[in-house]
């Protein structure tokens, strides 16, 4: 089994030489994500300072029926972006494999879209329901499996014949044992994500980031090969 320094390595190589394309895929693929997380933070507000004002002013009846809207009009702009970010999530996971084989293209993000459209939206939708669910009832179990399904993006990424119940079989077994490798893994860039933050986020965006998601890949690639 490959040490994580042996992981890192191979990552350091496959970032030299696809380093500006990484810088690119890897700062497009922050702005989609932290897109996704400032929206449901706006309609959270916009959700709260609607209640606040309802409470005081509106009789119960309406006041649920419009908090029922309120929330069907989130899921719905939620699920919208989920139709443009997943498919993007697993064509992001296809151009570090290929990094890491060799040379991504930045055309690979766009194979999500290419190939399963509808799986890659389903399932990565499923794995983030899924994870905020166990993280909502329990933070422990919640961060177990989000290492479990860790792997899912990877697997629609390397093999576009999977359907979604083998993408979560397969991530689970995979992750068995490998867990606690994962969580140190990026335990291991504590210090370069200070370094990041006190850089103003200019190394994470020209090195940390790339150099963190191509390890993550490195990391599926010698669990898928046994190494």
């Amino acid at each position: 089994m490959k040490s994580r320094k042996e992981l890192k390595t191979e990552s350091k190589e496959a970032l030299k030489r696809n380093y500006w394309k990484s810088v690119f895929v890897c700062a497009i693929y922050a702005l989609f994500i932290s897109g996704a997380g400032t929206l449901t933070a706006r309609l959270n507000d916009s959700d709260k300072e609607f209640l606040g004002i309802a409470i005081e002013s509106i009789p119960i009846v309406v006041l649920l029926v419009l908090v029922l809207v309120v929330i069907l009009f989130a899921l719905l702009v939620l699920f919208s972006f989920a139709l443009i970010t997943n498919p993007f999530i697993v064509g992001v996971s296809r151009f570090k494999l290929k990094a890491i084989e060799d040379k991504g293209n930045i055309s690979d993000m766009g194979y999500g879209f290419d190939v399963n459209y509808k799986r890659n939206v389903g399932t990565i939708l499923l794995m983030e329901i899924y994870t905020f669910l166990w993280s909502f009832l329990f933070i422990i179990p919640g961060i177990v499996k989000m290492y479990e399904y860790s792997m899912i993006p990877y697997i629609l990424a390397d093999n576009p014949d999977v359907d979604r119940k083998e993408a979560f079989s397969i991530s689970k077994e995979m992750m068995k044992g490998n867990k606690w490798r994962a969580f140190i893994l990026d335990l291991s860039f504590i210090l370069w994500d200070f370094l990041g933050t006190i850089t103003g986020g200019i190394v994470t965006l020209f090195y940390v980031g790339p150099y963190r998601e191509l390890t993550k890949a490195s990391l599926y690639k010698a669990i898928r090969v046994g190494e």
